[in-house]
């Protein structure tokens, strides 16, 4: 891995695989490169044209060239040529499919998390907004509305209240004009099992 190292970091960062082969002086002039032209492109207007990584393409192919050069000078052109195809190979293939893997880990435990803790908070506080809305109808009217759906439409801010956190619609239930059950299905879906999230007067 150590002889992969510099050609590696070059692709992503040009003139630092010199630094790590004790090239420091060329190391400078192409990092340094790379940083003055990618701000050029980036911060004067005649450049616009160009795209902004291109000079990101054009000094990594200078710098691994320069390392290619380096390591076949010290352990010869076949060394040089597979430490060059490995790490190709780690830089296409491995380390995006490494990300990609990564990336749906994390997405799939931050869903998790959503899921299992977020949502049910969320839940939990909107249905006590909505508990008060509803005492304050009944505090005005006497009664607790018939219509859960035309209750919600009173104020264009309480549409989001039409469905919990997992986007499954709210339950609402008249028992009689004094009593009311609100319910949330919870994480499955599904009503009238042990994780529903109940709400009454």
């Amino acid at each position: 891995m150590k002889n992969l190292l510099p050609f590696i970091i070059s692709f992503f960062l040009p003139g630092v695989g010199q630094f790590v082969l004790k090239d420091f002086r060329k190391g400078g002039i192409i990092l340094l490169t790379y940083i003055v032209s990618t701000y050029l492109i980036l911060n004067l207007d005649f450049l616009d044209l160009i795209p902004f990584w291109f000079p990101h393409i054009i000094i990594m192919i200078w710098a691994i060239f320069d390392v290619y050069d380096k390591v076949e000078e010290r352990d010869g052109k076949k060394s040089a040529t597979r430490y060059l195809a490995f790490s190709l190979l780690i830089v296409v293939v491995l380390f995006p499919l490494t990300l990609t893997l990564l990336t749906t880990g994390l997405f799939k435990s931050a869903e998790f998390i959503t899921n299992e803790y977020v949502n049910e908070d969320r839940t939990k506080e909107e249905m006590n907004k909505i508990s008060t809305e509803l005492s304050l109808y009944k505090n005005h009217y006497g009664v607790f509305p018939e219509n859960y759906e035309s209750f919600i439409r009173r104020k264009p801010i309480w549409v989001s209240w039409k469905a919990d956190s997992w986007k499954n619609p709210y339950k609402y239930e008249l028992v009689d004009s004094v009593n009311y059950i609100l319910i949330s299905a919870g994480k499955d879906g599904i009503y009238n099992n042990e994780d529903d999230i109940i709400r009454k007067n």
